[in-house]
């Protein structure tokens, strides 16, 4: 009769994916640019737009090293296809995620994966004395936000602004940035990053500006920083872009050309499709070549990884998906033993 541990391995191809969780990032590799007669230009649009969001450095294809690889973008272009929108004909572009990854890597710039945080904005609008909420998905700052935190690749969370949110957070909160009600309003969307906002309109002669500034707190550090634009659009292009990279510069890891093995626990699991489920999250984690299931007993499996990132990396990735939580302390079961020490011990939940 066959163990519990070989039925998985002979069944792990049989189960078909799962849904992304909630911050992990899908078409992480795919741009949308505007199709134009000249291929190279096109092609050329789609590795800049995958290199930002990879990267989390909107200029990055102006180093020297990535510029001259501009030209030959048709090698990195997988898949393709014609669009129509209301912005007239668009191209669909499928990048090749390792050869990116793989420039990335021999430039020594750090690969930011599809596992991201998830940030929650309270944004308010000041006008001359009174402020505001940006409470309506409709509104032009809302819209604006959105897109573009789409085109950078970051997972928005939008507050409900309900009878819950409105009873433990004003606007003036938000504003002048009262951490304590902020943190206890934020509590019951249990974001990775928490940004309050304000956006007030400045008085030029030349026309509308807008500024945005906000702030977040970083383990106990207040950080703040602001943008300005004339207009919606711009305002949250500059001000997603600018998060990106100081996220970027906290999460990205660097690829290491020779991938090192590790051992991670997991619970919780109490079916096959559990087992499996959680051996598709790891091969998500950026880096990961490979995910392996090296034994099950009671409810816990271990799984042997083969990572181009370091222990830390790897570590920062994961805390990142809802569905794996890191343990304090390693659950005592009984299991192979096995030469690679186990590096963490996570616990399963399923969505």
């Amino acid at each position: 009769m066959k163990s519990l541990t070989q039925v998985v391995l002979l069944s792990v191809a049989m189960l078909l994916s799962a849904a992304l969780p909630a911050g992990q990032i899908d078409n992480l590799y795919q741009a949308d640019v505007a199709a134009t007669a000249k291929v190279a230009d096109w092609q050329q649009d789609a590795f800049r737009q995958v290199l930002a969001k990879v990267s989390g450095r909107e200029d990055i294809h102006q180093q020297p090293q990535i510029a001259d690889e501009l030209s030959r973008a048709a090698g990195y272009v997988k898949q393709f296809e014609a669009v129509r929108s209301n912005d007239g004909n668009r191209m669909r572009v499928l990048l090749d995620a390792g050869k990116v990854n793989q420039l990335l890597q021999q430039n020594n710039i750090a690969v930011w994966g599809a596992l991201r945080p998830d940030i929650l904005i309270w944004l308010v609008e000041q006008q001359g004395a009174e402020r505001q909420f940006v409470r309506k998905s409709a509104q032009q700052f809302n819209q604006a936000l959105q897109q573009a935190f789409t085109q950078t690749a970051l997972p928005l969370l939008l507050p409900l602004y309900d009878i819950d949110d409105l009873l433990s957070l004003t606007e003036t909160d938000v504003w002048a940035g009262f951490w304590q009600p902020v943190n206890q309003a934020s509590a019951r969307y249990n974001a990775d990053v928490v940004i309050a906002a304000t956006i007030e309109q400045l008085p030029q002669d030349s026309g509308t500006s807008y500024r945005l500034s906000w702030q977040r707190n970083e383990n106990g550090r207040i950080l703040r920083d602001e943008v300005s634009a004339t207009d919606a659009d711009t305002l949250m292009q500059t001000f997603a872009r600018k998060l990106a990279q100081q996220l970027a510069a906290s999460y990205a890891t660097t690829l290491s050309e020779t991938p090192a093995q590790f051992m991670l626990q997991v619970s919780g699991l109490t079916d096959l499709a559990a087992i499996v489920q959680v051996q598709k999250l790891l091969r998500q984690v950026v880096g990961v070549s490979g995910v392996t299931i090296s034994a099950y007993h009671n409810g816990s499996a271990r799984y042997t990884l083969e990572s181009g990132v370091d222990a830390q990396g790897l570590l920062s990735a994961l805390r990142f998906n809802p569905q794996l939580r890191m343990q304090q302390l390693p659950v005592a079961v009984e299991l192979d033993a096995t030469a690679v020490p186990v590096l963490a011990t996570l616990e399963y939940t399923k969505l």
